[in-house]
């Protein structure tokens, strides 16, 4: 995989542990939807000082009018999904990218509707597999993440193998 677009959580969950190099170590291009960059705006608005290197380490995918009627279809029939989640999944559709999300409910929802997808699971177990980090680096991250993140790892194994 080369380019991805990621949602809020994702990028929140590496961004607040200072981690977003190992998502650039693993795609060559991390995407947002317009709704995901006005999400990191209120965030920035808030004070969240995570936010600057998340928004450099990612780059806006703009919607065209084709794309946005998309999106008005997709959010009548998943009302359940915010509006990041919607406009990521009409972007990966027509640019045939894979999603980050670590939303119960956008991944099956991207299930439903074709779409690839890579949750914390997922990237864990990438950045192990690929070796990118050890297994205690690994043990590590998953403990920082759990500080900052506390339910993020839910229901993740222990050892994403």
């Amino acid at each position: 995989m080369t380019a991805v677009i990621a949602d809020t959580d994702i990028l929140s969950t590496f961004g607040k542990i200072g981690r977003l190099d190992l998502l650039q170590l693993l795609f060559d291009q991390v995407y947002i939807a317009p709704a995901v960059s006005r999400e990191l705006g209120r965030a920035t608005q808030l004070g969240f000082t995570w936010v600057a290197s998340v928004q450099r380490a990612v780059l806006l995918l703009p919607l065209t009018a084709n794309e946005s009627g998309a999106v008005a279809r997709l959010t009548s029939l998943y009302s359940q999904l915010g509006s990041g989640e919607i406009e990521s999944f009409v972007l990966a559709q027509t640019h045939h990218l894979a999603c980050l999300t670590n939303d119960r409910q956008a991944k099956v929802v991207a299930q439903a509707l074709g779409l690839s997808y890579l949750d914390l699971e997922a990237l864990l177990r990438a950045f192990k597999t690929r070796k990118f980090l050890t297994t205690a680096a690994l043990t590590a991250l998953i403990a920082q993440i759990e500080e900052h993140e506390p339910h993020a790892y839910q229901n993740q194994s222990a050892d994403p193998q």
